[in-house]
C-alpha cells in the first residue's frame, strides 16, 4: 500500500465529512488502513454513529516524549454560494487541489500522515511518534471533548504539531473562544398595552450595546494583538402584537494567554444582572509556546532547510484542538500547515500542491531529528 501527499490529500477530500452531521468514519477508515500496514499500533475512539478519532503510535530509536501531529476530517458546509469547482476535489491547472477542507485541513492531514507512514517504512523516526486524528473539530472541538470525557489516555508528548493551515508560517499559538449563550427573561402583555409587560428583547437589546461597550481588561499579547468579542444571534419574542416574555442572544469571546474564562463571564454577569441566565457553549482556552522554546528552534531548522525564508512567528486568530488536547497531554505547541488561512470556509476553497508537499518534506525532517 503506497501513499504519497497528494493522492491521500485527493482520497480524503472525495470522503464527504461536512459537519454536521460529521460521518467521518469513512475518513478514519482509510488512514487507519495505511497506519495499520506501516505497523503503527492504533485505538480508535467511537463517540457517535459514524463519527471516531484514532490514536496512532510507533516507536522510535530514542526513548522519552513523543512528538505528535494532529488534524482534524472534519469540514465546515458548503455554504449558499454555488462552487465553479468540485467540492470533493479537483486538480486545478494552476498547481492548486479544490475541495472542502483542502486547506481546513485535509491537505495537512495527509502531509504528516505521509511523512509518518514514509518515516516508518525507512526505520527513521527519531523518538516515538504519535499521531491524532480527530472528527468534530469544527463546532467546538466535540471529537477531541469527548476524548477527555470518555477518559482516552494519551502517551507522554514531547511537542505538538497542528496541522491547521498557516500557509507552512510557524504559528506559536491561538485566542481561545468562549461562546455563551444569554436568556432574558421578562413578562408578557398585549402590545397596546405594554406598561404591564416586561419587554425581554428590550433587556437584550441594552446588553447588547453593554457588551459592546464592556471592557476587556487585559494587556495587548505582542503576536495575538487584543481579545475581542462579538454577538452574533440574537432572538425573542412570539408575535408582533404581545411584549416578548423571551430573548436570547448568542456571543463569542475570542481570548488572549493570561486571561480567565471565569472571570469573563462574572463580568458579563455584572453587566446583564441576576434576571440573565449565562449558559457556556464553548469553552476552549488559547494556546501559546514561548519563542525561546527548543522544540520552536527545531521547527525553525526544519522550515528553513525546506525554504521558508520568513522565521518570523505568528498566532492564529481560530481556534484548534490543541486547546484541549494540550491539556490532556501539556507539551509545546505550534501550528503549522499547507493551507491557506484565508481559504478556510470559502466557496471554492484551494490548498497549493506545492505546499501540501513542501509540508510533508517538513514534517518528515521533524520525524527524523
Amino acid at each position: 500500500m503506497s501513499t504519497d501527499a497528494l493522492k491521500l490529500t485527493r482520497q480524503l477530500l472525495a470522503i464527504e465529512t461536512t459537519n454536521p452531521p460529521g460521518r467521518e468514519d469513512a475518513a478514519i477508515d482509510l488512514l487507519e488502513a495505511i497506519l495499520r500496514h506501516a505497523g503503527f499500533s492504533l485505538e480508535r475512539h467511537r463517540f457517535d454513529d459514524g463519527r471516531s478519532n484514532l490514536v496512532a503510535r510507533i516507536s522510535g530509536r530514542q526513548p522519552g516524549p513523543a512528538l505528535a501531529f494532529t488534524g482534524h476530517l472534519d469540514t465546515v458546509p458548503l455554504g449558499d454560494t454555488a462552487w465553479t469547482r468540485n467540492p470533493l476535489g479537483e486538480l486545478g491547472q494552476d498547481g492548486r487541489i479544490y475541495g472542502r477542507g483542502s486547506s481546513d485541513m485535509k491537505g495537512g492531514v495527509a502531509a504528516f500522515v505521509t511523512a509518518a507512514v514514509q518515516a516508518a517504512r525507512e526505520g527513521d523516526i527519531a523518538t516515538d511518534l504519535v499521531l491524532v486524528l480527530t472528527a468534530g473539530e469544527e463546532r467546538g472541538c466535540e471529537g477531541v471533548a469527548a476524548m477527555r470525557r470518555d477518559g482516552v489516555r494519551l502517551p507522554e508528548i514531547g511537542a505538538w504539531v497542528v496541522a491547521e493551515p498557516t500557509a507552512n508560517r510557524l504559528s506559536l499559538g491561538h485566542k481561545g473562544a468562549l461562546f455563551l449563550k444569554l436568556e432574558f427573561a421578562g413578562r408578557t402583555a398585549h402590545s397596546a398595552m405594554p406598561q404591564l409587560g416586561d419587554n425581554a428583547v428590550y433587556r437584550a437589546a441594552h446588553a447588547v450595546l453593554d457588551i459592546r461597550d464592556l471592557d476587556l481588561p487585559h494587556e495587548e499579547h505582542k503576536v495575538l494583538g487584543r481579545a475581542n468579542r462579538n454577538v452574533g444571534l440574537i432572538q425573542g419574542g412570539h408575535a408582533v402584537n404581545a411584549v416578548p416574555d423571551r430573548a436570547e442572544l448568542t456571543m463569542d469571546i475570542r481570548s488572549v494567554p493570561g486571561m480567565r474564562h471565569d472571570a469573563l463571564i462574572d463580568a458579563i454577569r455584572a453587566i446583564t444582572g441576576d434576571r440573565t441566565t449565562i449558559s457556556v457553549l464553548y469553552d476552549l482556552p488559547p494556546v501559546w509556546t514561548d519563542e525561546a522554546d527548543t522544540f520552536v528552534a527545531r521547527c525553525r531548522a526544519a522550515l528553513w532547510v525546506h525554504g521558508q525564508d520568513d522565521l518570523a512567528p505568528i498566532g492564529m486568530p481560530f481556534f484548534t484542538d490543541a486547546a484541549i488536547l494540550a491539556e490532556m497531554a501539556p507539551a509545546p505547541v505550534v501550528i503549522m500547515g499547507p493551507g491557506e488561512p484565508a481559504q478556510a470556509h470559502r466557496t471554492d476553497e484551494w490548498c497549493s500542491v506545492a505546499e501540501i508537499e513542501r509540508s510533508a518534506a517538513i514534517y518528515r525532517t521533524l520525524i527524523s531529528s
